[in-house]
């Protein structure tokens, strides 16, 4: 009986200790050659911050750059990380392509997204794809989700949180959403920052200006009926959701005394609910008050890499709030029932 239950505890405690197999939702990739093309355009020329992402930047950008292009490199430090997949989408090509005419902007699109799908197809284990859309044209963006989900197997998409000045909750870019709808894909909005000339020092553009944009993309998407029209949709916000998650109680305080103007079927925080959110917030405190708010369902691990978290782990594990299920789920399964993977 003795040797029977010492037997079972130690079944029970390399089930305990098993690692769970992790996924990385917030990983960036550069196709040198578009890069180059589109630099001129990006967040950083357009405020005055120069070449500091640039492929001629200083040595801490150029490195950062070789990150996201040398694929060996990366599989080390997914190796190091104990990241098993990592979901891999452009850096920022996204918004350098906005300015440009839809038909120009496709073309680049498409070769990203090419380029997206030759990265996974030669990694096929330890990569995911998602891409990217010209949104300055929703029914082109449409056409060419379609294209990256049915042709290339790309299983989701990454999007601004403004483009041209336009929200994301207005009526002109239903075709997108309904497309995306359509297809079951999770969207991952993701700013390039904000072009606020206050913002400008300190990397305040991004630090400050990034979960602000979160923010304000959340906010549209509820209060001008997106989330109502299409209930459906898998819509994930990078860094944690920005802001909002955790400072929504304005919105519910303003909802209840008629004073945020919009037609909402429930308090704001019952919308704040409905989004997905990956964990590039630094700290497990907020992780944990993150989890209060949202089912821990909605939330999946992310590095930023080669930006952000360098330990996703760790970081996971020093919640005091979340069960050791539930930061297993965090950390792959979450993910994985998002992207429609089998692990």
């Amino acid at each position: 009986m003795a040797a029977k239950a010492k037997k079972k505890l130690k079944s029970k405690t390399k089930a305990k200790n098993k690692k769970p197999f992790v996924i990385d939702f917030h990983g960036h990739i550069v196709n040198p050659d578009v890069f180059a093309l589109t630099q001129k355009n990006s967040l950083h020329s357009r405020i005055g911050l120069g070449k500091q992402t640039s492929l001629g930047g200083d040595k801490h950008s150029q490195v950062t750059m070789q990150r996201m292009i040398d694929m060996s490199a990366r599989l080390k430090e997914m190796n190091r990380m104990g990241v098993d997949l990592q979901v891999i989408s452009p850096s920022l090509i996204h918004h350098n392509t906005e300015p440009m005419a839809p038909s120009r902007a496709l073309k680049i699109v498409q070769r990203v997204n090419d380029s997206v799908a030759e990265a996974v197809a030669e990694h096929p284990d330890r990569l995911c794809g998602i891409g990217i859309v010209p949104l300055q044209d929703a029914k082109l963006s449409a056409k060419e989700l379609d294209r990256m989900v049915k042709k290339l197997d790309l299983r989701g998409v990454q999007i601004s949180t403004i483009v041209r000045g336009d929200e994301l909750g207005d009526k002109k870019f239903h075709p997108f959403w309904r497309k995306a709808q359509q297809l079951d894909v999770p969207i991952f909005i993701h700013p390039a920052g904000n072009a606020d000339p206050r913002l400008k020092k300190f990397g305040l553009a991004f630090m400050v200006g990034q979960p602000y944009e979160e923010a304000l993309a959340m906010s549209s998407l509820v209060y001008e009926g997106v989330m109502d029209k299409f209930p459906n949709l898998k819509i994930l916000i990078a860094h944690g959701g920005g802001y909002l998650p955790y400072y929504a109680g304005r919105q519910d305080n303003a909802y209840r005394a008629g004073r945020d103007g919009g037609t909402l079927k429930g308090s704001f925080s019952s919308y704040i609910r409905k989004f997905f959110y990956e964990t590039v917030i630094f700290n497990p405190d907020m992780l944990d008050y993150l989890s209060t708010k949202v089912s821990s369902k909605n939330i999946v691990m992310g590095t930023d890499f080669p930006f952000g978290e360098t330990n996703p782990l760790s970081f996971i594990r020093k919640s005091k709030k979340l069960s050791s299920a539930q930061q297993d789920a965090i950390l792959g399964k979450n993910a994985a029932r998002l992207l429609k993977l089998k692990i």
